[in-house]
């Protein structure tokens, strides 16, 4: 496993990232703790979360996967592990109408909310500090400013060690840089957004924001919520996988025929290198300039050991050249 500074923090992260979306709903209790007791034993010590996990986001899974994360770090050395979660951004924002339930719905950014989210989830991890607090999704609402003055403030209390932002824009990375910076506030030293090798669309003016700014880039969904896999080749729906549990909006999305199509291509460059499709997916994304970690989900061991896999894979230049060939000619983004 190898490990780099995220950002311009001091925090030392394994560049894959656990997450942990899918545990206290499609992953049980128990088999969410083997999973986690797997991951530290290959050397993951970067494990993400947040307040309205586990998914379906609803009142009866809410807070779910931090609470069997704390359950999970009470045996574990904490000073040896980087513990990531996030406040939920306003209900109606970037994701639609899916947090009614959290704060009566109205989870805006400010200080109120920053305070009441923060000690939710210390209590429920049961930890003194967050050593990544994240913004979920963008408020626009309430100005940058001031969710940088609350999170200060939280850096302050010794609640927070850092603070990150998770599925921004361009626009908001670089404005929350140049408040930061002009106020004397503390900047973000993480940005959390989808990259996989279906959508890349973070090479387009986000990854330069992330260069310039020593940003450090924790790609979520690497292996595109499992269409990486092959799982889903020729419409196939399993039983068990997230597709056919919890339809929802990214069912039609990440199910479309061009997607599959596109997924189908990559999974055929694996096969033909001998390369676990998974893996693949994992290690592709860990190359890409800037990406400080890989941040996968996974629903078994034999999911956690394909990303392990990945982990530990260097793609040759035959199937980096290959995945380069299909990702022009399917063009940008798919999903």
């Amino acid at each position: 496993m190898n490990y780099h500074r995220l950002g311009r923090s001091g925090l030392l992260v394994s560049d894959v990232c656990l997450g942990t979306m899918t545990f206290g709903s499609q992953v049980s209790e128990s088999d969410s703790l083997r999973i986690l007791d797997r991951a530290f034993e290959a050397g993951i010590n970067f494990f993400d979360t947040a307040e309205a996990y586990a998914t379906p986001m609803c009142a009866e899974t809410y807070g779910a996967s931090e609470r069997i994360l704390g359950k999970w770090l009470r045996s574990k050395p904490r000073d040896s592990l980087v513990l990531a979660t996030k406040i939920a951004g306003p209900n109606g924002g970037i994701f639609g109408n899916i947090v009614p339930h959290i704060r009566g719905g109205g989870c805006t950014l400010d200080w109120h909310n920053f305070a009441a989210a923060v000690e939710g989830s210390l209590t429920r991890l049961g930890t003194d500090t967050i050593d990544l607090y994240q913004t979920h999704w963008p408020d626009r609402q309430i100005p940058i400013e001031t969710q940088l003055e609350a999170l200060a403030r939280l850096v302050e209390e010794g609640k927070v060690r850092y603070a990150g932002v998770s599925n921004e824009t361009p626009w908001g990375l670089t404005k929350f840089a140049a408040t930061a910076e002009f106020n004397g506030l503390p900047s973000v030293v993480s940005v959390q957004n989808v990259y996989h090798l279906l959508k890349r669309e973070f090479e387009d003016g986000m990854a330069e924001v992330c260069v310039r700014e020593d940003i450090g880039m924790i790609a979520y969904s690497a292996i595109a919520m499992g269409v990486l896999t092959g799982k889903y080749s020729g419409g196939a729906l399993p039983s068990e996988s997230r597709m056919a549990q919890y339809p929802s909006r990214f069912r039609d999305r990440y199910t479309a025929p061009r997607v599959l199509a596109a997924a189908d291509r990559y999974v055929a460059i694996a096969k033909a290198a001998a390369i676990n499709p998974a893996a693949m997916a994992v290690a592709w994304v860990r190359s890409r300039p800037k990406v400080a970690a890989a941040l996968p989900g996974c629903t078994s061991i034999l999911h956690l050991d394909s990303i392990l896999a990945g982990a530990e894979m260097t793609l040759s230049d035959d199937v980096v050249e290959a995945i380069d060939a299909v990702h022009a000619d399917i063009k940008n983004p798919v999903i």
